[in-house]
């Protein structure tokens, strides 16, 4: 996983926490909104990582 997107899930995740702090919620539409996008940042790690697993191994 490349720095760049490693600090970009980071500050998400922060973000994400202090959200949920503040709106005392799971549900909240930006609470979902912003897991949401957390989560299309990992799945861009996860298929990062796997592309370059597939190349060593391949």
């Amino acid at each position: 996983m490349n720095k760049k997107l490693k600090r970009k899930i980071r500050k998400l995740q922060r973000q994400l926490v202090r959200l949920v702090e503040k709106k005392c919620s799971f549900s909240d539409k930006e609470v979902v909104q912003l897991s949401q996008r957390l989560d299309r940042y990992i799945l861009m790690a996860q298929k990062s990582s796997s592309k370059s697993k597939l190349k060593v191994c391949g």
